[in-house]
């Protein structure tokens, strides 16, 4: 079980960016989801933390492994945080230490700054603090003080060799030992801060003077080691010790957290770095982890060379000493930085074992008077004793001691008393304030009543708030329940839409798969398409035409009751009616006449007794009732023709309005027809450019199918090159292992030699060629990685390109745009290229696992070890000799090597020449054939025109 001091683990994994995107590289890492456990190839390790990929998000690095250590600081410990990994892993980034004041970038050190002050506000009324920050650079084995103002900037580096200058009449800086074994720096600047502004100004100070440069992995590398110290010294106030012991008084506690963003650790090849970059190196570094971390040599208490550089010499209290130390390994996932990745990860687990010792830091002025003071009380008491009458005892002492504790004690209860009454004091002032808010309610009530309101009227209006807040409450209860479902149904819609992507990806699985089996001839898609159209028109047409009959019959029903209306002539049946009327109207006009003049004759009559004169009466009433009998006839016979003449006119308006609908029925037949030629026409043009198309794909078919043949035997002769440069790279791989294998045999036979008179020259000489092999055979095995990666990287683009072309003609709306390749071609080449790549990604993680562990035991195995089986002058000259013989026959076969490639060259260039002078005859002759082509077609014009 790991020590609660041992050296906490992370490992970052960044997501891949869109260069190694560009160039194809994919995934190498695999993270077991909900464990922090990290596998590339066969290799896995399990660390204390894992984010990115399928583990943690990366936000929670700074909750779960730096604010641990904030707290730490603010009880004494000391606290480092440490970023590990290769150029362009993310450690800047991670740390934060790129920060200039215009923002947070979501870095570990402003996040520290923020806890650090926020936790200083809450505890300044108990405790003074006293902090310093310092921010020092290691570029190229030197100490620099980024916050020395007289010390000139050195912001980019282009792998000159020129250090950077101190400033004018200081000292250089020196490490140090303090007394208790602790690192200090001599002549660093500490500046004093009292907020997080003063903190981050100075941060951001010291990051514009640090040492970048553009390697071939990051534009702006960090090409030094950073570490910036936070030194933070705390002691209690004095007005809050009444009560506590007197001996915390001078209590100070001192502490520091070190953040520290190391340069790449990868190979100074692979970044294209040169010159004096090369000590950036963290060879020092990997050797004291891998000190510390072997529990073997832990036990044995062998020598770990802190001394070898000044990186490690500085991290000698963070790395197995007085701290609590927490490591970031940052990788990068892409399978192209597979051999680096592995080697920090392997780093990162042995740091694992690395056990400190951290303790609290107070100063040592204020532990010195701690003790004199407890000296101090300790003489006291032995001073009362011997003044008292001899009869007080030193157990008295401590019975009275004892009391004054107890006493202390009931001080404190009688002080958490006062503060639980402090709180009910509030509380009771809490409640006196509603007390005055209701009071403040009665008046209002009061005032209410005396402008003239009811108590009713004041009870309504409160119960209408009432009941106004009720209804807010459910308001709010319903927009709550109708929030919990809707989020319900959103989570079912996602699940559905994820469900439809899957499905999605299943067809596009599909489809990619029916690409081979495609045809030369336009696809039956377009077939369908086809048909449909002309199904389409044939049915429009028929309902046009059903159109146009209805508009017939229409049309003629409309017509035959026109004929009816005017079969008859309306006018003179118009005039008759008329006529007739007006005869009618004359007729009972006289009749009237005749009547009135019968009434007026018998109202002449003035003897009612005279008898002439009663039956002249009686004429005059028969013959009245007659005439009003016939103008009552005649009145009946007026309606009628009138009644007649209205049915006429009616008739006369529906005869309008029919014809008026025949006129409108005949224009909609007028443009139905025109309609009717025009869908014709346009499907006559529509069904000659399609054939025009048709015969076009059919052209672009018999294209498709070369481009398709040739594509074919491109994928296949690539195919087969991948194949025959995989199995070479897995035999030179296999016989790399073998020969390390080979070689920690020979190196454990010589090392149970070592007492003996040693290996003869033959041996020896046999394990020179051997270190000579492991070495050609290590270079191989890295040329054809790096040969795999640029052919990747090749693949990669072409894929890019391919498919770009492919979204360009899917959304451009030019019918004329050129096509190189026809789609079924292309996305044949972009499918063949995906097997490819994913062929080589496995074949690149692979060799950079073997070329990973050829480096580790070359490390292991170089220097001394090398050479411990020469046990005298006699074999180190044989060596030599043989060395010096192995290195002239090399330079000599390098010369004959070289003679041969320059008469190669001539040789090469005199058939340049000729191609040259055999391009001027081919475009010359191919000018010769065009004239007496031309030449040959006007005779021919010519014969034929005269026979």
């Amino acid at each position: 079980m790991e020590s609660p001091d041992s050296v906490r683990v992370a490992v970052n994994i960044r997501p891949l960016i869109s260069a190694e995107l560009l160039h194809g590289c994919t995934d190498c890492i695999t993270v077991l989801p909900g464990e922090p456990q990290v596998q590339i190839e066969s290799h896995a390790f399990t660390y204390d933390y894992v984010y990115g990929g399928a583990g943690s998000p990366s936000f929670a690095i700074y909750d779960d492994c730096v604010a641990p250590l904030i707290d730490a600081l603010f009880h004494g410990y000391n606290a480092t945080v440490l970023a590990y990994g290769q150029t362009g892993s993310g450690k800047t980034y991670t740390m934060g230490t790129n920060y200039t004041g215009e923002g947070s970038n979501g870095g570990i050190i402003p996040k520290v700054m923020d806890s650090i002050f926020r936790r200083v506000e809450t505890m300044k009324h108990s405790t003074e603090f006293l902090m310093r920050v310092s921010f020092i650079e290691i570029f190229k084995e030197e100490v620099f003080d980024l916050l020395d103002s007289h010390q000139a900037s050195l912001s980019k580096v282009e792998g000159a060799s020129l250090p950077k200058p101190t400033g004018p009449g200081r000292p250089p800086i020196q490490i140090r030992e303090a007394g208790n074994g602790g690192i200090t720096l001599s002549g660093v600047t500490e500046a004093e801060v009292r907020t997080k502004e003063e903190m981050a100004s100075n941060l951001a100070r010291g990051s514009l003077s640090r040492a970048t440069g553009s390697t071939n992995m990051n534009s702006q590398s960090s090409r030094s080691h950073a570490i910036f110290t936070i030194s933070m010294e705390q002691k209690k106030i004095a007005s809050c010790l009444s009560g506590v012991n007197d001996d915390t008084a001078d209590d100070i506690l001192c502490a520091k957290l070190h953040l520290v963003d190391l340069a790449g650790s990868e190979r100074a090849k692979r970044t294209g770095a040169n010159g004096m970059r090369f000590k950036e190196g963290l060879l020092a570094l990997g050797n004291v982890i891998s000190a510390l971390g072997d529990e073997k040599k832990r036990k044995e208490g062998g020598h770990v060379p802190y001394r070898d550089s000044k990186l490690t010499r500085l991290l000698q209290d963070s790395l197995g000493g007085n701290s609590k130390t927490v490591m970031i390994a940052c990788v990068s996932p892409a399978d192209t930085n597979a051999e680096e990745t592995l080697n920090t990860l392997k780093y990162a687990n042995r740091a694992r074992n690395i056990q400190n010792k951290a303790v609290v830091n107070r100063d040592p002025m204020a532990s010195q008077l701690q003790a004199m003071r407890s000296q101090i009380e300790q003489l006291q008491a032995e001073l009362l004793f011997y003044r008292g009458d001899g009869n007080a005892s030193f157990d008295e002492l401590q019975i009275l001691k004892h009391k004054v504790s107890l006493l202390e004690a009931s001080n404190g209860e009688l002080r958490q008393e006062l503060q639980e009454r402090r709180l009910t004091s509030e509380q009771l002032a809490q409640r006196a304030l509603d007390a005055q808010v209701e009071k403040d309610k009665l008046v209002t009530k009061i005032e209410l009543v005396r402008n003239g309101k009811s108590w009713d009227e004041i009870d309504f209006n409160q119960n209408q708030d009432f009941d106004l807040m009720k209804t807010y409450l459910l308001k709010i209860q319903e927009l709550e329940g109708e929030l919990i479902r809707v989020k319900s149904l959103s989570s079912s819609k996602c699940k559905r839409i994820s469900d439809c992507i899957d499905e999605d990806e299943d067809e596009d699985e599909t489809s990619k798969d029916l690409l081979f089996s495609s045809g030369n001839d336009y696809s039956s898609s377009d077939e369908i398409e086809d048909n449909e159209k002309e199904l389409e028109h044939s049915t429009l047409q028929e309902k046009l035409d059903l159109e146009l009959m209805e508009l017939d019959k229409r049309l003629e029903q409309k017509e035959a009751e026109m004929k009816r209306f005017t079969s008859s002539d309306t006018s003179v049946l118009r005039q008759h009616y008329e006529k007739k009327v007006i005869e009618l109207e004359l007729e009972k006009k006289a009749l009237q006449k005749e009547i009135d003049q019968l009434r007026q004759n018998l109202a002449n009559i003035s003897s009612p007794s005279d008898v002439g004169a009663q039956k002249l009466r009686e004429e005059y009433l028969h013959k009245l009732n007659v005439l009003e009998s016939q103008v009552a006839e005649l009145k009946k016979k007026q309606d009628a023709q009138a009644q007649l003449l209205r049915q006429k006119q009616r008739s006369d308006e529906a005869a309008k309005r029919l014809q008026e609908e025949i006129q409108r029925i005949k224009s909609e037949k007028v443009q139905l027809q025109q309609k009717i030629k025009q869908e014709s026409e346009q499907f006559r043009l529509w069904k000659a450019s399609r054939e025009k198309e048709v015969h076009q794909l059919k052209k672009e078919g018999r294209r498709n199918e070369y481009e398709m043949h040739k594509l074919l035997a491109q994928n296949q002769r690539q195919k087969m090159v991948l194949q025959r440069k995989t199995e070479e790279a897995a035999m030179d791989t296999k016989r790399l292992k073998e020969l390390l294998e080979s070689r920690k045999a020979s190196s454990r036979e010589a090392s149970s030699a070592g007492n003996g008179n040693g290996p003869g020259v033959q041996a020896i000489l046999q394990t020179v060629e051997h270190e000579l092999e492991v070495t050609v055979r290590v270079h191989e095995v890295r040329s054809e990685y790096e040969h795999q990666v640029e052919e990747r990287a090749k693949m990669a683009r072409e894929v890019s390109r391919l498919k770009e072309e492919s979204e360009i003609l899917k959304h451009s709306e030019l019918r004329d745009y050129h096509e190189t390749m026809s789609a079924e071609a292309r996305n044949s080449r972009i499918f063949a290229l995906e097997n490819m790549l994913a062929a080589t990604s496995s074949t690149l993680v692979a060799m950079a696992s073997q070329l990973s562990e050829a480096e580790e035991r070359e490390r292991t195995f170089s220097g001394r070890g090398r050479w411990n089986h020469v046990r005298s002058l006699g074999d180190a000259r044989h060596i030599m000799n043989h060395l010096f013989n192995l290195a002239s026959s090399s330079r000599c076969s390098l010369r004959d090597k070289e003679v041969h490639c320059r008469e190669k060259d001539a040789e090469m260039k005199d058939l340049n020449e000729k191609v040259v002078v055999l391009s001027g005859l081919t475009r010359q002759l191919a000018a010769e054939k065009a004239a007496l082509t031309r030449e040959v077609k006007l005779k021919v014009g010519f014969i034929s025109y005269w026979c």
